[in-house]
């Protein structure tokens, strides 16, 4: 690996995470990103997830977990949506401000 590449890309990385402590709510963690992830996953693949689901794959306590779930549903990057074949459950679908922030993601640091 070439140092001048290593480098490069670090501060890319930097940058991108940088751009997201602006973005995101104060206080996000690892824990947002991981749920971030989890949710944008689910819903490409055209299968919206569970608040159970996520947070019983979540590596964070339950509680940590939902804290963070919250956050992301009262900032307006998460909603939740009822399902329509088991009314006991709600899907988390992603906003379209969290849309937007994964489209200005690509523009400004993945072309």
């Amino acid at each position: 690996m070439k140092k001048v590449e290593y480098i490069e890309n670090l501060k890319k990385i930097i940058t991108v995470k940088k751009y997201l402590d602006e973005s995101l709510y104060n206080g996000h963690s690892l824990v947002t990103y991981d749920l971030l992830l989890r949710i944008l996953e689910s819903s490409l693949k055209n299968r919206p997830t569970t608040i159970k689901e996520v947070c019983t794959q979540s590596t964070q306590s339950m509680l940590n977990t939902r804290k963070h779930l919250n956050h992301l549903i009262d900032h307006g990057f998460v909603e939740l949506i009822q399902d329509t074949k088991d009314k006991r459950q709600r899907l988390l679908k992603p906003t379209d401000k969290l849309k937007k922030l994964i489209n200005e993601l690509g523009k400004n640091f993945f072309e």
